[in-house]
């Protein structure tokens, strides 16, 4: 997967949830960023693991 791709999903995530208005709004938002940063270790592992 896409490194930066990834990175970049994360930072529109954290920015829309700084931008939320209503806490479940902003919970969303949170909940994708964390999901993309679990990506972005899982991508990086895989890397290291072929290398």
């Amino acid at each position: 997967m896409d490194l930066n791709y990834l990175y970049h999903r994360r930072g529109k995530s954290l920015l829309m949830a700084a931008r939320a208005r209503c806490a479940p709004s902003r919970e969303a938002h949170l909940q994708l960023a964390r999901g993309y940063v679990a990506l972005i270790e899982k991508t990086r592992r895989d890397r290291q693991a072929a290398a």
